[in-house]
């Protein structure tokens, strides 16, 4: 009896939640995204002790969409562990980084933007990440 009522009770429950459950389709399938940012351009590094200096170029072909002045994130990868986000500001074409000379690192450089309101859809994000561009320190 106390069996058949737990079973009963499971049945109508899935059968409540089956029927009344919902998620928004719509931010799962849509998929399409006009805008992108172009990698940055001659990216090199010096090393000096324990001192990285990271230097690139902005590209020139930067859609309109986009509010300037443009930012560059810099991804600080020690040993494999993500340690911080480096947010270069106004364009800057170059940043210092200290490090830890035992250590391996690798930093992921990516170019940031935000759309303009004219650009920006509802719903949508405003920020625009380039592809990274990767250099390894050992």
């Amino acid at each position: 009896m106390i069996m058949k009522n737990i079973a009963r009770m499971l049945i109508i429950t899935l059968t409540i939640i089956s029927f009344t459950s919902c998620y928004d389709r719509d931010v799962i399938d849509y998929k399409e995204f006009d805008y992108s940012l172009p990698k940055i351009e001659n990216l090199s590094y010096t090393k000096q002790n324990n001192l990285v200096k990271l230097s690139w170029q902005i590209p020139a072909n930067i859609s309109d969409d986009f509010r300037r002045p443009l930012e560059v994130s810099i991804q600080v990868v020690e040993n494999n562990i993500y340690r911080e986000i480096v947010i270069v500001e106004n364009e800057g074409t170059s940043r210092d980084i200290t490090i830890d000379t035992s250590k391996k690192y690798r930093f992921v450089v990516k170019l940031l933007g935000y759309l303009t309101n004219e650009a920006k859809e509802e719903g949508k994000t405003d920020r625009v990440y380039s592809e990274g561009q990767v250099i390894h320190i050992e």
